[in-house]
């Protein structure tokens, strides 16, 4: 099945035609008569008339233009589309554009020009009409005013026609769906309005999902009951909402199905029931089901659930390939995209990064463009290969559409802010990783990209400017902003350790605290291997750093347990450890100190810029 965002909808048709419309209409209600002078046929045309005509130009012109800027976003061009369209809102005035721009927009994840074309029309009525009052409930919702969004949701749906009711109740689910808070919060409003549109399926999906979120598991089959009833075929943006109910709350999708007569249901929503039975951790039930359809009506979706159920049950690579190929060679290319997309991941994941970029490049749906920039992005990280990283990062900045099927712009940002680390110099990373931070702190409800920014910008400042002193006091802002993150407490732990006099006693009961939360994660054993030692009691120190370096043998680990070694007097070991860091790369700096500082004779040459480094020192490694 398609479920493709970037066909002609029908508000934008209905945008068109009622351009069209009007513009006929103008043509054909001339009362000018028109005379004969000689052998000759004249128009006797006034100004009020050639007013009228021009404007019948006028429209029709625009509705051509905004024609043109659909099929550029069906054609994976939404710059031109959206850019289009902000102009035509200048030289229309029309509501219907500001909502049609407003909706292509918040579909597209392009917030700044959704903010835009807000403040446009803010400034053409300033008197909230319906069109206002609904364009700044979809700013409350993107914007994350979601209070506002629950006082403001009635008011949206009043007067709204087919179109602007199914996106108000669609965007209210999906942003639900993400954020338990939203769930919470819409519940009531969207249950009550639903009643009014019992036969709508987009209002009873919302009303279906949002029952899920808040554990209403009666509510919700019942409302997935009324809903097969309107919609047996599923149509794409209810299917695409549906996951959600299955990924978040599949009990309620498999209640459903034991509940519910499906013999006369289209066999899309056994693919849903397949996917729910996934998430429930019903494998071998899903396995049974997803055999039976294939064998029945296999199809390009079928064939990737398969593929992510041998993902799941960690079958060979080669099986899921081979999922992914079918499913390729016989898709759509919106499912050839997915499958692709699926591939690269599975591969890049294996280390197998020469057939990861061949499936990279068989992504060619339009709507999967900022997911292809993006998994390029990391494909590149990943091969620490940082100058195409930093290339295919800002080409997906210069998108405007930043929301893809599989990720979107806080994974992009994630992935600059890793990039920006590795950057060759340090203090033009640390420039861009300043304007970075301003630009999040004037964000309101940024606190974790702020937060991660602040993490990277320590790192800048620990590991390559030598200024300890300066990531302390960003990890201090970072912890307050995440407090009792065991990332941000191992941080700023081992960073204290790194002082010129080491902060031990505040650093020990942070380090402690990560490890109480994260007992099997290297990076932490490290740090506390460390403290330890540091405290003077290398015995105990010892089997933390070897577990570290067991599971993460990097340069810098290396460093601190053969260290340890070597004051316990186990110098073969000390070097064979110091050798392999050497090899495995990473924070080589540190390893060079220590082997000066110990005196060791035969230590390598200096650093020469070509160990590999490692995508982020092991102790304080975070997820962004």
């Amino acid at each position: 099945m398609s479920d493709k965002k970037s066909r002609l909808t029908t508000a934008a048709l209905t945008i068109l035609l009622t351009l069209a419309a009007s513009a006929l209409h103008a043509a054909g209600t001339s009362g000018r008569p028109v005379t004969k002078v000689g052998s000759h046929r004249h128009i006797t045309i006034d100004a009020a008339e050639a007013a009228r005509r021009e404007a019948v130009v006028k429209r029709t012109n625009d509705a051509f233009t905004l024609f043109g800027a659909e099929i550029a976003l069906h054609k994976g061009d939404p710059a031109t589309a959206l850019g289009t369209y902000l102009v035509m809102l200048e030289r229309t005035r029309d509501p219907e554009v500001a909502e049609r721009a407003m909706d292509m927009a918040v579909g597209l994840g392009a917030y700044e020009q959704a903010e835009q074309i807000y403040q446009s029309w803010l400034k053409i009525e300033p008197v909230p009409g319906p069109a206002l009052k609904r364009i700044t409930w979809m700013r409350d919702m993107v914007r994350g005013h979601y209070a506002n969004a629950r006082d403001g949701f009635d008011a949206a749906l009043e007067g709204a026609d087919e179109g602007q009711r199914s996106r108000i109740f669609l965007l209210t689910a999906q942003t639900a769906a993400q954020n338990p808070a939203v769930a919470k919060l819409m519940e009531e409003p969207v249950h009550n309005r639903a009643k009014t549109y019992l036969d709508k399926p987009d209002a009873v999906i919302a009303d279906a999902i949002l029952s899920a979120l808040n554990d209403k598991t009666a509510a919700a089959v019942q409302a997935l009951q009324r809903l097969a009833a309107l919609d047996s075929d599923i149509l794409p943006p209810t299917y695409l909402t549906m996951r959600l109910i299955g990924q978040r709350k599949p009990d309620i999708i498999n209640r459903f199905f034991a509940e519910t007569d499906t013999a006369k249901l289209s066999p899309v929503w056994q693919e849903l029931q397949v996917e729910a039975l996934i998430f429930a951790n019903k494998k071998e039930e899903a396995g049974k089901l997803l055999r039976e359809l294939i064998d029945k009506r296999p199809n390009a979706d079928l064939y990737i659930q398969a593929a992510l159920l041998s993902a799941g049950r960690q079958a060979p690579l080669d099986e899921i390939l081979s999922y992914l190929t079918k499913a390729y060679q016989s898709g759509t290319q919106e499912q050839q995209s997915r499958a692709a997309v699926i591939a690269v991941m599975r591969n890049a994941d294996n280390k197998r990064y020469t057939e990861a970029h061949g499936w990279l490049d068989k992504i060619h749906s339009p709507d999967y463009a900022f997911d292809k920039a993006v998994l390029a992005a990391s494909l590149y990280a990943e091969e620490q290969k940082w100058p195409q990283a930093a290339a295919e990062v800002r080409r997906a900045r210069r998108m405007t559409a930043r929301q893809g099927r599989f990720f979107d712009a806080a994974h992009l940002a994630g992935i600059e802010l890793i990039v920006i680390g590795h950057s060759s110099n340090a203090k033009q990373a640390l420039a861009e990783l300043n304007r970075l931070y301003e630009n999040a702190a004037k964000q309101p409800g940024n606190a974790e990209m702020t937060g991660n920014i602040l993490y990277h910008r320590a790192m800048i400042y620990s590991d390559r400017l030598g200024q300890p002193a300066k990531a302390v006091a960003d990890l201090r802002r970072y912890l307050e902003l995440s407090p009792g993150n065991p990332n941000a407490q191992n941080a700023l732990g081992y960073t204290l350790l790194t002082l010129p006099t080491p902060q031990i006693e505040e650093a020990f009961p942070l380090i402690s605290a990560a490890f109480e939360q994260l007992p099997e994660e290297p990076a932490i054993n490290d740090s506390l291997g460390w403290a330890y030692f540091l405290k003077g009691d290398p015995e105990a120190a010892l089997p933390y750093l070897q577990y570290a370096f067991k599971e993460h043998p990097e340069a810098e680990v290396a460093a601190h347990l053969g260290e340890v070694l070597w004051t316990l007097g186990r110098k073969d070991e000390a070097r064979d450890t110091f050798k392999q860091g050497r090899a495995a790369g990473g924070n080589t700096r540190v390893l060079n100190d220590t082997l000066r500082r110990l005196g060791i004779s035969d230590k390598p040459a200096a650093e020469t810029g070509k160990s590999k480094p490692a995508p982020a020192p092991a102790k304080k490694k975070k997820a962004v």
